[in-house]
């Protein structure tokens, strides 16, 4: 019976400890780290019901040990409810949805970008933004789920942009999906 179990602590110390002593505890797997703002960490384990509650009370023993560590809260939800998996990995085993990122773009002489960046730059705007056919629609909604990070490096590889490397580095997403859309002619 799947179960999941959330330890949210004020910081990143309380929370990898807190982590640890889970795994260390019981045969639970790790599923996510959450950072929120206010220095709130949520970490969440899966597992069975029984595994999951022994190891989210030994985070909170662990935890409460730290000098200066705050525990927020504890939780054990027994067999969650499918829905659930819009907001939360239920599954350990799946991988998560999320495409790793690059490294941000290396800079030579004068902020030139390099050859090889610039190519792998120009595949992932291919397969973000040309790879829908049609209807602007999807690949707006592709753009949208791509991190700042992404966006910007696509934005700086791309030729037709109409900004400029300044630009794009202060760009908000909104911005950036604008001038991308344009300047792949969608």
């Amino acid at each position: 019976m799947l179960a999941l179990g959330l330890v949210e602590t004020r910081g990143l110390l309380a929370a990898i400890e807190g982590a640890d002593a889970m795994l260390k505890a019981a045969d639970v797997r790790l599923l996510e780290k959450n950072l929120a703002t206010g220095g709130l960490v949520t970490i969440t384990v899966a597992g069975e019901v029984s595994a999951v509650q022994a190891s989210v009370d030994a985070a909170k023993a662990c935890i409460l040990r730290i000098a200066g560590a705050e525990l927020v809260s504890t939780h054990v939800i027994p067999r969650p409810d499918e829905e659930l998996s819009g907001i939360l990995r239920l599954d350990p085993d799946a991988e998560p949805e999320k495409e790793p990122e690059p490294p941000l773009p290396p800079a030579g002489e004068g902020g030139a970008r390099s050859a090889a960046f610039v190519s792998e730059a120009s595949k992932q705007v291919s397969g973000s933004v040309h790879e829908e056919a049609g209807d602007s629609a999807p690949a707006e909604a592709r753009l949208k789920r791509m991190s700042l990070n992404r966006l910007r490096q696509m934005a700086w590889n791309m030729e037709g942009l109409s900004m400029s490397e300044e630009d794009v580095a202060s760009a908000d997403k909104k911005s950036l999906i604008a001038a991308i859309l344009k300047a792949s002619g969608k």
